[in-house]
């Protein structure tokens, strides 16, 4: 029972809105301070923050040996790949740098290694195959080359010839080059040379002693009809003495003026090569078998008889003119010169006197450009041998 002294406390009511709205957002708000406060009690041990570990490098890989290369070559032909069989035939024998056309460059070569170079050509006799040294890794080849003369004399005109080149380590191709070169026509002399070095010219005009042919065959027949005709009663040098030797050499003109040999103004060049000059010269049958020769053709031609009759013939040349001449002695001494375009037309004696005028004016300037004199025993002494006689071939 209630003591009533005690005094009555009246209870509050709350609101709907306390109840229903405040109260529970305070609920809740609590629960989430206990959750907090149960979560921090927990013993979580604590972990430093590291750093992400790079993954270490792997070790390094041993330097490795570059592969060799592998061997090349290159195959180069003088005069800017043209070939002129008339300086083969003529000064090859004697001078066999003249026949080495071709030139190898050979890189890449490992030392203890094998190597051949083989060549092959339709102008050539047989393939060439010469070793390539290898005591370093490059190599530079000039050989002599196997030519067929009977096929570089037998050519009359432009050609493309090609040489394929292969090169053989240890017995294994290696590399392989084809260059093709323009074979020119035996009937070209080459007259003078471009020398990039020096922008000079250089006179070759000695090669033109090879298209003098004091052994061609057809000289028999021609000295025969001029002994037949009364002229000579027989050639013999210089043991007359120099009017002999004159009357000799007139006799050689009559006989080929009667032969209805004339000149021709008719000459012709390759133009190939920038490097080199040349014209093309007639050998003394093909002179004759044309009844025609322009200064050059005649010019040869009266030297080739000449120098068969024991006489030593010159051939002079001033620009765009060759003209001939002998000398009146064997050692030398006076020359007697000739205009040979008076051939068939003008007596000997006018072409003497032509050829003296031809002479003074040209003498003084032997040696400058284009100015030269060729002496036809010197040429065979020092190795200029005549471009020999072909029997013409039968259709």
């Amino acid at each position: 029972m209630a003591d009533p002294n005690t005094p009555v406390r009246h209870r509050r009511h709350l609101s709907a809105a306390t109840r229903y709205g405040v109260i529970p957002l305070l609920l809740i708000a609590i629960g989430i301070r206990v959750g907090i406060s149960l979560e921090r009690s927990r013993a979580v041990p604590t972990v430093a923050p590291q750093l992400a570990r790079a993954e270490a490098a792997p070790p390094p890989r041993p330097a490795e040996t570059p592969a060799p290369s592998a061997p090349t070559f290159e195959m180069t032909a003088s005069f800017q790949n043209n070939i002129y069989p008339s300086l083969m035939l003529s000064f090859g024998i004697s001078y066999p740098e003249y026949s080495r056309c071709l030139a190898f460059s050979v890189h890449n070569l490992a030392p203890s290694s094998t190597a051949l170079l083989r060549v092959e050509s339709p102008l050539f006799i047989a393939p060439l195959v010469v070793p390539v040294p290898t005591a370093s890794t490059t190599a530079s080849l000039s050989p002599e080359l196997p030519w067929n003369f009977d096929l570089l004399r037998r050519a009359s005109q432009l050609s493309p010839q090609a040489f394929v080149a292969t090169l053989s380590v240890d017995g294994k191709p290696a590399a392989e080059a084809t260059l093709v070169c323009t074979l020119h026509s035996v009937n070209e002399a080459v007259s003078r040379i471009f020398l990039p070095a020096t922008g000079q010219w250089l006179d070759t005009s000695v090669c033109f002693a090879a298209f003098v042919n004091e052994d061609h065959p057809w000289i028999n027949a021609l000295l025969q009809e001029a002994v037949a005709s009364g002229a000579e009663r027989s050639f013999t040098g210089y043991q007359g003495g120099p009017q002999a030797a004159l009357q000799q050499a007139q006799a050689v003109w009559d006989a080929l003026a009667a032969r209805g040999l004339s000149y021709v103004n008719v000459a012709t060049d390759s133009g190939t090569s920038a490097l080199v000059s040349t014209q093309y010269v007639r050998f003394l049958d093909q002179s004759v078998h044309d009844q025609g020769a322009n200064c050059v053709d005649a010019s040869v031609l009266f030297a080739s008889v000449l120098r068969r009759i024991g006489l030593r013939p010159v051939l002079l040349f001033r620009p765009g003119h060759c003209f001939t001449g002998f000398y009146d002695a064997a050692e030398g001494g006076r020359i007697v010169a000739f205009e040979t375009t008076y051939l068939g037309a003008a007596p000997f004696a006018a072409a003497a006197a032509e050829g003296a005028k031809e002479l003074q004016a040209t003498q003084p300037l032997l040696g400058s450009p284009q100015y030269s004199i060729v002496d036809i025993a010197l040429c065979r002494q020092q190795g200029i041998s005549p471009i020999p006689y072909q029997q013409p071939e039968r259709n």
